[in-house]
């Protein structure tokens, strides 16, 4: 990726996550038209040998500690569920999104109908009552409510981004930025930068984001799938499908077998291995939703928290980044105790 303002990103710990959505939500094309300056990538630095143990500064708002997490996922083969400490933070976080699914949709709470991700679920967390921004709307509404921490009014029934369907509200993707730390929404089935051809736009939240100067960096922060590097992770991924990968037109066996493909990688890469990355299958509608919360410390089997959901997740992610919290994040319950992640 060339064309990009440099950010001189440090990167502490990766974070992965998998998004999904409705089967109701309708599919709708829109290829929005490039805004404003081209915004270069930040290299990431390279990550920890899988066998040494990986020391991780972490600062918090009151505190900064220095965490040793001890690499065990090669010798144990387990993707979770390892001894060692939680990192305070991570190099990276990655979010795949899926759609269309409740628990009972996926064979249970676990994943039991998808082989692939059913196997991650018996080492790592997932919590077996998930809630989405707001369970009268489709997509859009939860995608873009993920990422601003709150319900956004310009943000509903699926419309196609404009100055009028868009947000002018803080975001994880600026938060990024100010932060000096780079966010990517990757899209599968564009070759173009800031484009939701080939996908849906309801599915890519970044082309929601109008506020302040986020228009600006779409060309840098909406990037297409192919760029995807499991060595090479921005601070923040968030991963959009294809309506058939994702779920939302093709059926369990179609959305295991490409998790399996996307998703492995990242978990096989030393950075992992390290202590460095957390990854979250996450789903967009539906209650109760599925997710799943992959770190090598993550607890293996179903959490139960009260509360769990949209809001905490995306508090998790900030706290994973050193990031501030954003809206309904801020009191939303400590779902990374929960999780051990």
């Amino acid at each position: 990726m060339t064309g990009w303002r440099d950010v001189s990103a440090v990167l502490v710990g990766s974070v992965v996550l998998v998004a999904a959505c409705s089967s109701s939500s309708r599919s709708s094309t829109v290829t929005t038209p490039t805004t404003g300056t081209t915004v270069a990538k930040t290299a990431s630095t390279a990550a920890a040998s899988t066998d040494a143990a990986s020391t991780v500064a972490a600062s918090t708002n009151d505190t900064t500690t220095t965490t040793t997490v001890p690499s065990r996922v090669a010798a144990t083969g387990r993707a979770c569920g390892n001894s060692g400490r939680v990192p305070e933070r991570y190099r990276s976080v990655v979010v795949f999104a899926f759609e269309n699914r409740t628990w009972n949709d996926v064979g249970g709470v676990g994943f039991g109908a998808m082989p692939y991700l059913h196997r991650l679920a018996q080492q790592c967390a997932y919590f077996s009552d998930w809630s989405e921004t707001d369970t009268n709307q489709d997509s859009l509404t939860q995608y873009v409510g993920q990422l601003t921490g709150a319900f956004q009014s310009g943000t509903v029934n699926d419309c196609a981004p404009s100055p009028s369907c868009s947000t002018q509200a803080d975001n994880l993707f600026r938060q990024a930025r100010n932060a000096r730390l780079t966010a990517i929404n990757y899209v599968e089935g564009t070759t173009s930068a800031c484009s939701s051809e080939g996908n849906a736009a309801k599915h890519i939240p970044a082309l929601y984001m109008w506020g302040a100067i986020d228009r600006s960096y779409c060309q840098a922060q909406v990037r297409p799938l192919s760029e995807f590097d499991p060595n090479r992770l921005p601070s923040f991924a968030f991963v959009t499908p294809t309506l058939c990968d994702d779920g939302h037109d093709c059926a369990n066996a179609t959305v295991d077998g490409w998790a399996k493909t996307h998703i492995q990688p990242v978990l096989d890469s030393g950075a992992y291995h390290a202590g460095q990355v957390a990854v979250f299958v996450w789903y967009d509608e539906y209650q109760p939703v599925p997710n799943m919360w992959i770190t090598p410390t993550a607890t293996p089997g179903a959490v139960t928290a009260a509360g769990a959901g949209y809001a905490g997740t995306l508090r998790a992610w900030e706290s994973m980044l050193g990031l501030p919290c954003l809206a309904d994040a801020c009191t939303a319950p400590n779902m990374r105790t929960a999780a051990h992640s």
